[in-house]
């Protein structure tokens, strides 16, 4: 005998997967680019050449070649599809214009092992990693430590906090995984909410791990405000 009832899951966790389709192209030039932007900042910081680097947040406005507006057009389309789907719901159907402010974007360089440690990003709602350079995945995996974890993104779940101590049985397994690894992709773009908990895990390779992140705002074009208000 079944009470019937209702069933309901809350508080779900959207993230977009896109690939660039010019990133044969772009890549490449972005490595030669950030290489000579990776000098000139660690010239004017005073930094010796090490094993990880992360630009100025400028990089939007910096980047000059021909490549680039359709890139950040690639960028901000995709944002906005992915904004459009983890928001159906709550939009409750309704067609938003949206405008799409990247409040700070930056590269990052790793090798050696070097990592960025758990972490989440402030004054956003959704922000962004972009692969443009790392080994390729049959290569990737087999280095004798990191394996399959080799310079991947991990992304950690909204229980994973309370997962530490936590007893698991057959009622609770729809928490796991606590975690996820996102395989890096050189032209994948990987959109996720900026309150979620993420990792650059350990990478060593024969390339450089170079990525593009950034952190972005959604707004509609005629405001915010979805529901109206009433004095009770």
């Amino acid at each position: 005998m079944t009470t019937g009832g209702e069933f309901q899951v809350l508080w779900p966790t959207p993230i977009g997967l896109h690939r660039y389709p010019d990133a044969g192209t772009l890549n490449p030039l972005l490595v030669d680019v950030f290489a000579q932007g990776r000098v000139a900042q660690e010239k004017q910081r005073g930094q010796k050449p090490g094993p990880f680097f992360a630009s100025d947040d400028d990089l939007l406005h910096r980047v000059k070649i021909e490549e680039w507006q359709d890139f950040v057009r690639f960028l901000v389309s995709s944002l906005g599809d992915t904004v459009k789907q983890a928001n159906h719901q709550a939009w409750g159907g309704q067609s938003q214009e949206l405008k799409v402010g990247i409040e700070g974007m930056w590269f990052q360089c790793s090798r050696a092992g070097s990592f960025h440690d758990v972490h989440t990003h402030g004054n956003c709602s959704w922000s962004a990693v972009y692969i443009v350079q790392i080994d390729e995945s049959e290569q990737r995996v087999t280095h004798p430590v990191y394996g399959q974890a080799n310079g991947v993104t991990r992304l950690y779940g909204p229980p994973f906090s309370a997962l530490g101590g936590a007893f698991v049985d057959l009622g609770n397994a729809y928490l796991q995984p606590p975690s996820v690894d996102i395989e890096p992709l050189p032209g994948q773009l990987l959109l996720f909410p900026s309150w979620l908990a993420h990792q650059a895990l350990p990478y060593d390779g024969e390339k450089e791990r170079i990525i593009i992140s950034f952190n972005a705002s959604i707004h509609g074009t005629k405001g915010d405000q979805m529901h109206g208000y009433s004095a009770t």
